[in-house]
């Protein structure tokens, strides 16, 4: 009863922002139908390589977390094996990606124990990280903001950094990835990592973030002029708009990571053109970016594949590695 009350709360929430976000964007294209938005593609491939970037800097960072668990095996399979798995997250229900993961790691030598860890302790500081990324820059924008909204706005984004930080704890930290793996019906584990090399871990999320708003700000300027200046905010945003997708209940965060980021987007153009413009800019921006995101993970995907396609998978069962076909 209790699983389906979240349930519902959460499609609640989340099919609002999208409701409100989408009326309010389809109200500013009427207003400025007749406008002619052109897309200046040279600005592509800098939004390519960026979500380049996001993937293999968060891969990056799950390979540290399982070499400090004491897996040694190749790092470019490995991260082949991460690309493959991110296809995954497309699939409703938010297991696929572990699964393909597992499977795909397998292949190169990794245990489906170590895997699974890993990745849960990746998510979690990947969602701590990126959470602190976002608050900053709602810090930044607070000024856009209305005096009511601010007004509290503010204490709750001082508390909810507080938390993060309080989260990075091992004690707190590993008691709610045990409490995920209780869920999952597996054995709970001792802390692999330290309160410092924890905090090392969020700090090592850096890059992900800022290949991101790289990303963000590669789409805006396809369609309006925006200064290199935006990038930090936008930094912000993207982290923002990735933990909120992942906490949706749709594959991949669709709908969600977009209202977010038009949001942020349209604050950025609001000094240069009006509201109703800027709504337009930041809704075919924010698709733009979406496309990047989409083409780079296909294309990673099938690197990934291609590099994890031979090679040896772990036996959980026999605790010994086991030959399969590619």
């Amino acid at each position: 009863m209790n699983k389906r009350l979240v349930f519902l709360v959460k499609l609640l929430v989340m099919t609002g922002i999208i409701a409100v976000v989408g009326w309010k964007i389809c109200s500013a294209w009427r207003e400025v139908a007749h406008m002619s938005i052109s897309i200046d593609w040279a600005f592509a491939p800098v939004g390519l390589l960026g979500f380049a970037g996001v993937v293999l800097s968060s891969a990056m960072v799950w390979r540290w977390i399982a070499s400090r668990m004491g897996d040694h095996h190749p790092t470019v399979p490995l991260l082949g094996a991460y690309a493959f798995s991110q296809m995954g997250k497309y699939i409703p229900g938010k297991v696929m990606l572990l699964l393909m993961r597992i499977e795909r790691a397998g292949r190169v030598g990794m245990d489906a124990q170590t895997c699974t860890l890993s990745t849960l302790l990746e998510n979690a500081l990947y969602m701590i990280s990126g959470g602190l990324s976002g608050l900053i820059a709602l810090l930044v924008k607070a000024h856009d903001f209305q005096p009511a909204q601010r007004a509290w706005l503010l204490p709750a984004t001082g508390g909810a950094v507080i938390i993060l930080l309080g989260a990075c704890h091992p004690r707190v930290f590993y008691g709610l990835v045990n409490l995920g793996l209780r869920q999952m019906k597996r054995p709970p584990v001792e802390p692999h990592l330290s309160m410092g090399q924890l905090l090392l871990c969020v700090l090592m999320f850096l890059p992900c973030w800022a290949f991101g708003g790289l990303v963000l700000w590669a789409a805006l300027a396809c369609v309006h002029p925006v200064p290199v200046s935006s990038i930090p905010v936008l930094m912000g945003a993207f982290a923002l708009s990735v933990i909120m997708g992942m906490a949706s209940l749709l594959p991949g965060g669709l709908g969600v990571k977009e209202a977010i980021v038009a949001v942020f987007m349209s604050f950025e153009l609001m000094p240069a053109v009006e509201k109703n413009q800027a709504m337009v800019f930041a809704a075919v921006a924010m698709l733009l970016q979406r496309l990047f995101q989409l083409v780079v993970e296909a294309v990673l995907g099938l690197v990934g594949a291609a590099l994890t396609a031979g090679g040896q998978e772990c036996s959980e069962e026999r605790g010994r590695p086991r030959s399969v076909s590619a």
